[in-house]
């Protein structure tokens, strides 16, 4: 049932915002006109009084006055100065009385020789021949109400009687009327401009608010909030001030946004580096990847814009670490699947000639094909074992040879590395290690022969220095920064998995324990990473008695 005409309006915003703002106006209009109206009929009421007032003083300093009005001789010469003094001043009445207040002039005559007090009733404190004392204010006569002014009569100090003139309040009113026209009309223009005012603020809200009325703009502020907090990809906007306007829940636990981020500014709280630089768009793309923290995200930044004005940004961010993982480790399962597929093909070729030995009868040849095959395993198993003191790092050190050894490459442990003390941060240093020798290895796997991959590992106190030479390409000089950034890769995976993440790992654990990494060229990529505090102090030798108790070093 469609809605009534005055509900449907009533309902309208733009009409609720010019109701609202006219009324206020009127009733700020009506207000001011009635303090207006009060102080003018207050000040226009104290001049006809004080201009009474004037004339009566003026009167009764004529001493002619005084004197006749001791000797009590009613109207004569006193009425007729009354009357003159009337017409010449505008005045109601001009009322001169005795010291018994006997009136010796009036407009009347009838009231000539009668008292004051006959059918008056203003009190007697208001009369001067009583008193002594001027009186002025507004009073209630046989002539109707009046803005009177009255001073006494005084001859040689004695209290004679009294001069009384007033003026019609009606023609105080007609004063009043004319000074209130201006400031009607004034009143009347200020109203007129507020509402043109509220017209236009009301077409200015309308423009702003796209049309959308209340109910509207209430049911998309509710679906807004249920498709922010809904959905799992992390979402933050901003406008071109780098203020941010909004931000689900996913992208606070995500970004680490604080409770109160809206209004703040957008580089206060996201840490410098490539998430910043992605979300303000210092880096563009599509699909950008980012390593933060210990997550791997895919951000994406589009522009908000209406009536092509454009009004700021929204960054979404994808939280792919699962994914990811599962990719790389099915990148992993990948190349162990052809390890294992090439190792079965070399066990079998090993094999077929051990048996060929033996069917042939050359059974000293087998004994010492076989025992070469254990001595060279044996070597590389004991040089591991005396130069590297972790069991986990000989081990994935170990497993690389065989990787290499599978893809062509040779992983040689250069003579000088010697790492004795155990290591502290075991997980971090194995994410080193691996993927500088990963990295490596499929580098020297596409070069050239000789295919090779020199690993250098030197403890220094608590520090360790890992350092991966190969005889690929090498690193271009103009990406020997950007190769640490997310994203940034030359290879690619039969699985889809994103590449461009092994470095970025390296470098942010790297600066994370305050350590460094960096690449160089000597015939191949030359990479070298440091990282202290990794190792625990080497202990001292028993037989030994140290001279001084070394100071602790301090790692920052």
């Amino acid at each position: 049932m469609p809605l009534p005409i005055w509900r449907h309006v009533r309902q309208r915003l733009s009409t609720q915002v010019v109701l609202l703002i006219v009324g206020i106006l009127l009733l700020s209009t009506a207000g001011g006109f009635l303090v207006q109206y009060q102080n003018m009929s207050d000040q226009l009421n104290g001049q006809f009084e004080e201009r009474a007032l004037s004339i009566a003083q003026t009167l009764a300093g004529e001493r002619t006055v005084a004197e006749q009005a001791a000797a009590g001789r009613p109207g004569g010469s006193l009425q007729t100065l009354a009357m003159q003094v009337m017409s010449e001043t505008d005045a109601l009445f001009v009322v001169i009385t005795n010291a018994k207040g006997i009136r010796l002039t009036h407009p009347t005559a009838a009231l000539i020789g009668t008292p004051v007090t006959f059918d008056d009733p203003e009190p007697d404190t208001t009369e001067p021949f009583r008193t002594g004392q001027d009186y002025l204010g507004l009073q209630h006569g046989t002539l109707g109400a009046v803005a009177a002014g009255k001073a006494p009569l005084w001859l040689n100090g004695r209290l004679v009687g009294q001069v009384s003139v007033g003026f019609a309040a009606a023609k105080v009113s007609t004063a009043l009327s004319g000074a209130l026209v201006t400031f009607i009309l004034f009143l009347l223009g200020v109203l007129a401009v507020g509402v043109l005012a509220a017209l236009a603020l009301a077409r200015r809200l309308k423009r702003q608010t796209f049309g959308l009325e209340l109910g509207e703009i209430a049911a998309l502020l509710q679906e807004r909030e249920a498709m922010l907090h809904g959905i799992k990809e992390a979402v933050l906007g901003y406008d071109t001030g780098g203020r941010v306007l909004l931000a689900n829940d996913a992208a606070r636990d995500l970004l680490g946004l604080p409770a109160a981020f809206a209004g703040r500014k957008l580089r206060l709280m996201l840490p410098p580096g490539r998430l910043f630089d992605v979300a303000t768009g210092e880096v563009t793309g599509d699909d950008l990847l980012v390593l933060h923290e210990d997550r791997v995200l895919v951000a994406n930044r589009m522009p908000i814009t209406r009536n092509a004005q454009q009004l700021g940004w929204v960054v979404t961010f994808q939280d792919r670490t699962e994914s990811e993982t599962l990719k790389r480790t099915l990148d992993e399962v990948t190349g162990l699947a052809d390890t294992l597929r090439a190792q079965s093909h070399e066990f079998a070729n090993r094999l077929h000639t051990l048996v060929g030995l033996v069917e042939l009868g050359h059974y000293a040849e087998a004994v010492e094909f076989v025992t070469g095959l254990s001595a060279a395993r044996g070597e590389l198993t004991e040089q591991l074992v005396e130069a590297i003191g972790e069991p986990k790092l000989a081990a994935l050190i170990l497993a690389k040879v065989s990787l290499a050894g599978e893809r062509g490459v040779e992983l040689r442990l250069m003579p000088d590395s010697r790492v004795g003390q155990r290591i502290t941060a075991v997980t971090q240093v194995l994410t080193v290690a691996g993927n500088l020798i990963d990295n490596a290895i499929d580098a020297a796997a596409l070069a050239p022969a000789p295919r090779e991959v020199e690993l250098t590992l030197v403890a220094a106190e608590c520090d360790l220095l890992i350092r991966v030479r190969d005889t690929g390409s090498g690193v271009p000089h103009e990406l020997r920064e950007a190769i640490f950034t997310d994203g940034v890769t030359t290879k690619s995976s039969v699985t889809g998995a994103r590449r461009g993440l092994g470095l970025a790992l390296v470098r942010q654990i790297a600066e994370g324990v305050g350590g460094m990494v960096s690449v160089g060229q000597d015939g191949g990529a030359v990479f070298t990473a440091v990282l202290p505090g990794c190792l625990a102090p080497a202990e001292p030798d028993a037989d030994q008695v140290p001279s001084a108790v070394p100071r602790p070093r301090v790692v920052s």
